[in-house]
């Protein structure tokens, strides 16, 4: 397979679009916005072909843009943006009519994805079965579904992602006939299942079922499986089964010997039946220096039962075949690394057993105590342990550190022995325990051993939380799969009470084994609790099965500011947090918040995801916030959370005033004292870290409000309400501004508890509770008469209006309308006036009064278009639309619904662009254009579909 380029970049389209870069330390290219992401993956997607701006185009506008010469000139501009990035400057190429991505196979997970496949049919058709098992588990090793979920076109599913996934069924089809021909037709009979549910119409599947129920001696079930296909083929598409089953068929009813089993072998690694427990079938060869006078088998016991990490192992699996086999070559070091009771121990000494066979020179295991009560093992110390272990006389060990380092080179020298090195401390601790060339190193740490990988070149391996059918799996295996399965919904919730994390898992299966009599769901309220959860999570037999006393042992090896940011971050009211807003908390600047940051994810107590960005499971959630209760006064605590939430507040303000309509009702509040805000170049890095953060600032309004803390509530929760207005209607809106409402009126804040109540209704008139929404209107309005705030009336106004056209009272709407355009006036609010003569206009159209709506839309354009409010524009043309429509005047209609789609995707707003979508599907199907409406009218659907 063709290699990587050194520290280049590694892009990954088998899942969400992802750009990683550097070496060794790698790091995530950010691709903000979907647009970028889109072009980006089309182009890799073609990778080594010229893709035409019309296909891009297609691609960004979902099937063409409304102006050709236009999109020309986004599409160019879309892909200077990305060539920003030095890392995608490099692999892109400008040609005659289009671009080109460029990208050496070993860098782009598609191709070393299409490279493996037919690495593994070669090895097929060759007889060795073995190694195709292994091409086809490493190809598999390379799909995160699901693909392309971060870059949102329709039209690029449907052209590129579509037969993407054709592609990869046709490969598991190939590699579920590599494990039919080695005799594992039981152990697939579950995946098969699992695929003929996810794919009832796919005849191949059940083609594979069939026979592997019939060679696992289950020829009724067998049957079954054939009549239950063709009872869904007829009922689905009134046809038989294919040529292929019915001879299947035939065969099983005659007994056929042609359907016999092949002879058994040991199972292939990577085979798709089970590859985490495929024992290695590489022959066990003698070393080339000959037999060793003394062969240490020192791993601990594997573990029973163990279940999951299926991934990792596959991963360990492929670096070892990726080993160097002659004598002589660098030796193979791997750092498995993870947060404490992540079962960095249980996989290494699992994997080290399965795979003992390939080491006969001998397995050595040393706990080098990096983290726990005692002291960690010197460098020395463990030198002469490793070397009286392979046969070393004490008198004969050398005094000094780097000659014992070197007498173990010498001792290792040519032989093919695999050293286990636990729970190490540091990359200093390890160090000197590296032999010169041959065998394999494998470290487990909780520290992330960043000079072993810059020094020796050791590749690294992640433990995070267990994927959650494995953690179920991990669950069953200790409780048994009948309890489990009695109370589904009860042990799904433990797996995540325990963060899906194995040793949680196994405590508290241990616990509830205890009670084989006691429900789950009665043993799920102690788990619950998040101040009573870590003590539920112990044996009482010893500190290794203790989870509070596992995690002190990471924490109390911090440095005084990491344990201090860490016990904070334990207060944060959000799931993630960014780096300017950890400054926040800590009351530092951001690059000491960055080095602490840093700190703690080196040592796996924090994750960052994606550059900047930073959170931890719930169980490390609740040790930091113990450990804050128990070392924090309550004053520093509360000043702490109430620096990061005037952050939120100053920073979500500053986003808010690049927004339409510009700031117009986000009050100039001072910056508190110590809190420096971010500031935005424009709308769109503004939304980006709305929806960035916009989870953090609903859980920062809430905490606010429950600790009365009012003024950041209402004022995090207002400078919001713009954003509001581009994102998805739903509950969790309502209950922000009652939230924000209840706080301006604890703070005795009436202006505040008006607008709040304003924004309270539009929450609820975008989710069509129109009564509910005309109630807090009323309110709103009364309030802003009390305090006499003209701008707050006067939208109101106009919201009512709106709100009685939902109710089918325009009657009551066009005085709400006319009092709105007095206010405005007035005032000289021309901002309020446009938006007030634009719902008058859309009254209009619903009253079918044409021309006044035609005429009243274009006012209200031309003082959006004066006032450069784009978006608003796009609201205006929409109107005029309409109007167009109801005048018979269908062809200029669709070119206002066209100028209006531009503006709405410019603000990335799909439910808008799905409105004028279908509306300019009306305006082309009245002009005689069937096709084209009907097209439209398929997009606007797939658009809507796809919203949250």
């Amino acid at each position: 397979m063709a290699g990587s380029s050194e520290g280049g970049p590694r892009f990954r389209v088998l899942g969400p679009l992802t750009v990683r870069a550097g070496a060794p330390e790698e790091r995530e290219v950010p691709v903000a916005g979907n647009k970028l992401r889109v072009v980006l993956a089309g182009l890799l997607l073609r990778c080594g072909e010229t893709v035409p701006v019309t296909r891009l185009a297609g691609w960004l506008w979902d099937g063409g843009p409304e102006d050709p010469e236009r999109a020309r000139a986004t599409v160019q501009t879309y892909v200077n943006r990305l060539r920003r990035h030095p890392e995608i400057r490099a692999v892109l190429r400008t040609v005659p009519e289009g671009y080109r991505a460029e990208v050496e196979a070993g860098d782009l997970d598609l191709l070393t994805f299409r490279e493996l496949a037919a690495a593994a049919r070669a090895a097929a058709a060759r007889g060795d079965l073995a190694a195709a098992a292994r091409s086809y588990a490493a190809a598999a090793e390379l799909w995160r579904q699901p693909v392309l979920a971060n870059a949102e076109s329709p039209a690029l599913h449907a052209d590129e992602v579509a037969p993407l996934a054709e592609e990869w069924l046709h490969v598991q089809e190939e590699w579920l006939d590599v494990g039919l021909r080695t005799g594992g037709h039981a152990g697939l009979v579950p995946r098969l299942r699992e695929l003929t549910r996810a794919h009832p119409l796919r005849e191949p599947f059940w083609e594979r079922l069939i026979t592997a129920l019939y060679r696992s001696g289950r020829p009724a079930e067998a049957l079954r499986a054939y009549h239950e296909l063709s009872d869904l083929l007829a009922e689905e598409l009134g046809v038989d089964p294919g040529p292929a089953l019915r001879a299947l068929h035939q065969a099983i009813l005659t007994d056929d010997p042609a359907l016999a089993p092949p002879p058994e072998p040991p199972a292939a690694p990577g085979s798709p039946t089970a590859p985490s427990t495929a024992p290695s079938t590489a022959p066990s060869t003698v070393s080339p220096a000959g037999p060793p006078a003394h062969v240490p088998r020192q791993l601990r016991p594997d573990i029973a039962g163990f279940a999951g990490r299926r991934a990792e192992l596959a991963v360990l699996d492929r670096l070892l075949e990726g080993a160097p086999r002659e004598p002589g070559g660098a030796p193979l070091i791997v750092s498995l690394q993870g947060m404490a009771g992540s079962g960095k121990t249980a996989l290494a000494v699992h994997w080290a057993h399965r795979m003992r066979a390939r080491f006969p020179d001998g397995q050595l295991y040393l706990d080098l105590h990096g983290y726990g009560r005692g002291r960690p093992v010197e460098p020395a110390a463990a030198l002469e342990t490793l070397l009286r272990a392979l046969g070393t006389p004490a008198d004969r060990v050398p005094a000094g550190t780097e000659e014992r380092s070197a007498l173990l080179r010498t001792l290792l020298a040519g032989r093919r022995t695999l050293i286990l090195l636990d729970n190490a401390g540091g990359s200093e601790q390890v160090r000197p325990l590296m032999p010169g060339g041959d065998g394999v190193v494998l470290v487990t740490s909780r520290n992330q051993l960043r000079g072993l990988i810059v020094q020796y070149g050791a590749r690294r391996v992640i433990l995070d939380q267990m994927p959650a059918p494995e953690a179920a799996e991990l669950l069953a295996g200790v409780l048994g799969p009948e309890r489990t399965a009695a109370e589904p919904d009860a042990a799904a919730e433990i797996v995540e009470r325990c963060a899906r994390l194995p040793l949680a898992l196994r405590i508290f299966a241990e616990r509830a084994a205890r009670f084989p009599g006691t429900p789950l769901r009665r043993l799920l309220g102690d788990l619950r609790d998040e101040r009573t959860r870590l003590a539920v999570l112990d044996t009482g037999d010893g500190d290794d099965t203790d989870l509070r006393t596992v995690f002190s042992w990471t924490y109390h090896a911090l440095d005084q500011d990491s344990a201090r940011m860490f016990r904070l971050l334990g207060l944060h009211p959000g799931p993630e947090i960014g780096a300017p807003a950890a400054a926040a908390l800590l009351g530092a600047d951001v690059a000491v918040a960055t080095r602490l940051l840093d700190r703690l994810t080196a040592d796996h107590l924090l994750r960052s995801r994606s550059p900047g960005r930073y959170d931890f499971h719930d169980l490390l959630r609740d040790y930091a916030a113990e450990r804050a209760r128990e070392a924090e006064a309550a004053k520093d605590r509360d000043a702490a959370l109430l620096r990061v939430l005037d952050w939120y507040a100053a920073t979500a303000t500053a986003a808010a005033r690049h927004l339409p309509p510009g700031g117009r009702d986000i009050p100039h509040d001072p910056v508190p004292a110590g809190v420096t805000p971010l500031s935005f170049g424009g709308a769109e890095r503004a939304v980006g870290w709305f929806e960035e953060e916009l989870a953090n600032l609903m859980a920062a309004v809430r905490l606010a409000g429950a600790r009365e803390w009012p003024g950041p509530a209402w004022r995090i929760a207002r400078a919001l309400a713009p954003f509001a207005e581009f994102h998805v209607p739903g509950p969790m809106w309502a209950g922000l501004f009652r939230t924000a409402a209840k706080a301006a009126r604890r703070a005795g804040e009436p202006a505040e508890e008006g607008w709040a109540l304003d924004h309270l209704g539009c929450a609820h008139l975008r989710t069509d509770r129109v009564e509910e929404a005309v109630a807090r209107y009323r309110e709103a309005l009364a309030m802003a008469r009390r305090t006499g705030d003209r701008d707050l009336e006067g939208e109101v106004l106009a919201r009512l209006g709106t709100a009685h056209l939902r109710l089918g009272d325009p009657e009551a709407a066009a005085g709400h309308y006319a009092q709105a355009l007095e206010v405005a006036r007035a005032a000289g609010d021309r901002q309020l006036e446009a938006e007030t003569l634009n719902h008058i206009a859309e009254g209009d159209v619903q009253a079918r009064r044409y021309a006044e709506a035609l005429a009243g839309a274009r006012a209200a354009l031309e003082l959006y278009t004066a006032l450069g409010d784009r978006y608003h524009q796009g609201e205006a043309l929409r109107t005029i639309g309409g109007a167009l429509s109801g005048l018979g005047r269908p062809r200029e209609a669709a070119g206002a619904f066209e100028r209006a789609l531009g503006l709405m995707r410019e603000f990335e707003d799909r439910r808008g662009e799905a409105d004028v979508l279908a509306l300019l599907g009306a305006a082309l199907h009245a002009c005689g254009d069937t096709e084209a409406a009907r097209d439209l009218s398929r997009r606007a659907a797939a658009i809507v579909a796809a919203l949250p």
